[in-house]
C-alpha cells in the first residue's frame, strides 16, 4: 500500500545528494527508472543529473519522454525550454514557456525567462510585457511565501493579515485561499475551511497538496464519507503522499471501519517519520476494538520514542485498567516542571498524574494535578459559558409541536441517547446495541451540524436558531431528516433501529422531534456529584469545554435539568428518563423498562451486554466490556471536601 511512498523516499535521498554526487545519483536513478519508467520526479531529477554531467542531449531526451507521459508537467517544460534556448532553438523555447504562462501564470520564473527569450528574438514590447508580469508576480509570491512562513511560526494574526492583503490584489488566488483555509482550520472553523477548499479543488483538481488540505478539513468537519472519497481520489493522483493514508485511516475510524484503519496504521508505524503519533493512533484504534494489551504496548512505545508526548501518557491513564509504576509517576512529575515540555503536553501529563495518584489513593495530591491540568487547559483555550435555554424554551412550546403534526419523517428507526457526559450513556448504548434489532453507531454530530446550519445570521433568509425553524417548509424539514438518515446510513448494519448517542443532543430535542416525530429519546442521568467529578478529571479531545471548571460543570448540569424539564412538559411521555444508579441496582428491571419504551422485545443478550464485541469509541469502552459493578458510584466522595464549587452549584 505504501510502496509509492517508500520509492519516493528513496528518490528524496538521491535528490539530497545533488549537485555534488551527480554521476552516482544518475546511475541510481537509471536503476529506479527500470521499475518506474514514467515517474515524473525520477525523470526530472535524472534530466538534472544529465545537465550536471554536461550531457544536454540526454537531458533533452529525458524531458521529452517525461512530457510524452505527462504533457502538463510545468517544471519539465521550463527545463526543456532552457535546453532549447541554449541550443539556439529560441522559438521552441518561447512556445513552451508561453504554454506554461497560459496554464500556470503564477510561476514567476516562467515570465522572467520568457521576457529574456523574447528579447533575444527582438520582440521588445512582448518582452517588456512578460517582464512586467514578472515584476508583479514575483513580489506577490514572495509575500505569499512570507505569509506561509508566518503560519508555520504560529504567527496566525500576521499570516491572516498578509493573506487577506494578497486576496485583495487577486481575489480568487487559489494558493492564498488555501492558506486562509488552513488558518480557519487552525481556529476550528472547519466549515469555513471546507467551503473555501471545495471552491479551490474545482479549479485545481490535480493539486495534491490542496486536495490533502481539503481531505483534512472534511474529516475535521465530520464529513467522513466525503473525506474517504477524497482520499481515494488522491491515492490515484499522488500515491507517494503519505499524509493521504493518515487521513484515510482517520476517516475509516470515524466510519467505524476499524480493521481497515488498523491495517493502514500498522503500515504507517513502520515507515512514517512521525512514528510516535502513528503508534498513538494505532493504540487508540486497538483500544476501541478491545485489543487493550496491544494498545498499551503502542502507547509505551510512543513514549520511548518521544518521552514528552503528553497524549501517550493520557492514553495510558484513559485505559482505566492501566496502573502507572512508581518510576513512571516520578518521570511524569519531572516532565511537568520541565521547560522543554509544551503547555498542552503538560496538561495531558497532569491529567495522567491525577489518575495515577488516584489509583494509589493519594487523593489530595491527585486533586492538585487534576486542578492544574484543568486550569492549564483553560488558559490554552479560554471559554465563556452561555446557554440558549431561554430561546429554546420560548420557541419549542406545546403550540409549536401541535402546529407541526404531520410534518417530518415518520421513521421510528432512530433512538437518541442524551444527557450529561460521563453519566452512563455508553452503558445504555451497549445494552441497546446488544439487541438483535438495534445497530450501535457512535457519538454522531449530525443533529448538531444541522442545528448549526440553521444558526447563520450572515446568510440571507436565515437568522438565529431555533427561530429560523419557524420558516421551514414541510419539504425542507423532510430534506433535513433525509440528510440525517443519509449521514447515518454508512454507519448502520442491517437492523431496523439504530442508536445515536450524542449527550449534547439534549439541547436539540425540539429539532429531533420536528424531523422525526416517532424517534425515541432516552435521557440518562447520574448523581451530579459523580458525573461532575468524572467530567472534571477527564480530558476530552474535542468539545465539552464547560468541563474544565467545577462551578461551570454545576451550572451546566442545572441548565441541563431545566431544559429537560421543559421537554418533558411540551412532549409529555415522549422522553424516557433513565437513572444510572437504577441500572446498577436492578439491571433486569431497568433494562425491561428501557426495552418496553423502545418497543423492543426482551432479550437476554441485553443483560449480557459485556459480551458484545462491537467497537466502542468512548472513554467507557473498557467498562462496558465488563459486568456491572458498583465501585465507581462513590468515587467522588474521596474528593468531597475539595469539590465545594461543584457541590454549591448543584445544591
Amino acid at each position: 500500500m505504501l510502496e509509492a511512498y517508500i520509492k519516493d523516499r528513496k528518490l528524496k535521498e538521491f535528490e539530497a545528494q545533488l549537485p555534488k554526487d551527480a554521476a552516482n545519483v544518475k546511475q541510481g536513478l537509471e536503476h529506479l527508472l527500470e521499475d518506474q519508467p514514467s515517474n515524473p520526479r525520477v525523470l526530472l531529477t535524472l534530466a538534472r543529473c544529465y545537465l550536471l554531467c554536461e550531457q544536454p542531449g540526454e537531458a533533452k531526451q529525458t524531458l521529452e519522454t517525461l512530457l510524452n507521459h505527462h504533457p502538463g508537467n510545468e517544471q519539465a517544460r521550463i527545463e526543456l525550454a532552457k535546453i532549447l534556448f541554449k541550443g539556439n532553438d529560441t522559438p521552441g523555447a518561447v512556445a513552451l514557456l508561453t504554454e506554461v504562462t497560459n496554464a500556470s501564470p503564477h510561476i514567476a520564473e516562467t515570465w522572467q525567462l520568457l521576457g529574456e527569450y523574447l528579447q533575444k528574438q527582438g520582440q521588445a514590447q512582448a518582452s517588456k510585457n512578460a517582464l512586467n508580469q514578472y515584476d508583479m508576480i514575483k513580489p506577490f509570491n514572495d509575500n505569499l511565501l512570507a505569509a506561509n512562513q508566518a503560519f508555520a511560526n504560529a504567527d496566525y494574526v500576521e499570516s491572516d493579515r498578509m493573506c487577506r492583503q494578497l486576496l485583495q490584489l487577486v481575489p480568487n488566488e487559489a494558493r492564498a485561499l488555501q492558506l486562509l483555509a488552513r488558518i480557519a482550520r487552525h481556529f476550528r472553523h472547519f466549515e469555513i475551511s471546507t467551503s473555501i477548499l471545495a471552491r479551490c479543488i474545482k479549479t485545481r483538481p490535480a493539486d495534491a497538496a490542496m486536495g490533502i488540505d481539503y481531505a483534512y478539513s472534511l474529516l475535521a468537519s465530520k464529513m467522513h464519507q466525503k473525506a474517504l472519497s477524497q482520499c481515494r481520489r488522491l491515492i490515484d493522483l499522488a500515491p507517494e503522499r503519505i499524509e493521504i493514508y493518515d487521513v484515510k485511516a482517520g476517516a475509516l475510524v470515524s466510519l467505524g471501519k476499524y480493521e481497515e484503519a488498523i491495517t493502514i496504521y500498522r503500515e504507517l508505524v513502520n515507515v512514517h517519520e512521525e512514528r510516535a503519533l502513528c503508534l498513538l493512533r494505532l493504540g487508540n484504534a486497538l483500544k476501541t476494538t478491545g485489543e487493550v494489551v496491544e494498545a498499551v504496548v503502542c502507547f509505551q512505545q510512543a513514549i520511548e520514542l518521544e518521552p514528552i508526548l503528553g497524549e501517550a501518557y493520557w492514553s495510558l491513564a484513559n485505559l482505566k485498567t492501566y496502573r502507572f509504576s512508581t518510576d513512571e509517576i516520578t518521570s511524569m512529575k519531572d516532565l511537568v516542571t520541565s521547560d522543554d515540555v509544551s503547555d498542552i503536553n503538560k496538561v495531558l501529563i497532569q491529567f495522567a498524574l491525577g489518575k495515577a495518584l488516584e489509583d494509589t489513593r493519594q487523593f489530595v495530591e491527585s486533586f492538585k494535578y487534576y486542578q492544574s491540568a484543568n486550569s492549564g487547559y483553560t488558559r490554552i483555550r479560554p471559554y465563556h459559558y452561555s446557554n440558549k435555554n431561554a430561546e429554546l424554551k420560548s420557541f419549542f412550546s406545546s403550540e409549536y409541536f401541535s402546529g407541526k403534526k404531520g410534518f417530518g419523517n415518520d421513521s421510528d428507526a432512530p433512538i437518541f441517547i442524551v444527557g450529561l457526559p460521563r453519566s452512563g450513556s455508553t452503558l445504555v448504548e451497549q445494552i441497546l446495541s446488544s439487541h438483535k434489532l438495534v445497530d450501535g453507531t457512535m457519538e454522531l454530530t449530525e443533529i448538531i451540524s444541522i442545528a448549526r446550519g440553521l444558526d447563520n445570521p450572515n446568510q440571507p433568509n436565515l437568522g438565529k436558531y431555533p427561530g429560523t425553524m419557524a420558516n421551514l417548509t414541510e419539504d425542507q424539514i423532510n430534506g433535513l431528516a433525509q440528510r440525517y438518515l443519509d449521514y447515518v446510513g454508512p454507519l448502520r448494519q442491517k437492523a431496523p433501529y439504530f442508536v445515536d448517542k450524542e449527550p449534547g443532543n439534549f439541547h436539540h430535542i425540539g429539532l429531533i422531534k420536528t424531523l422525526f416525530p416517532n424517534a425515541k429519546i432516552i435521557d440518562v442521568r447520574r448523581n451530579p456529584m459523580a458525573s461532575g467529578w468524572s467530567l472534571y478529571k477527564h480530558f476530552f479531545a474535542e468539545g465539552f469545554q464547560f468541563s474544565y471548571d467545577l462551578a461551570t460543570i454545576g451550572k451546566y448540569y442545572n441548565d441541563y435539568i431545566e431544559l429537560m424539564d421543559h421537554w418533558h412538559t411540551v412532549l409529555p411521555g415522549q422522553v424516557l428518563t433513565l437513572q444510572y444508579e437504577d441500572l446498577i441496582g436492578d439491571l433486569p428491571a431497568t433494562v425491561d423498562t428501557l426495552l418496553q419504551y423502545c418497543g423492543l422485545p426482551f432479550e437476554d443478550a441485553c443483560l449480557d451486554f459485556h459480551l458484545n464485541k462491537r467497537a466502542v469509541a468512548t472513554p467507557s469502552s473498557e467498562q462496558v466490556r465488563q459486568p456491572l459493578y458498583s465501585d465507581a458510584l462513590e468515587h467522588w466522595k474521596n474528593y468531597e471536601e475539595l469539590l465545594t464549587p461543584l457541590k454549591d452549584a448543584v445544591g
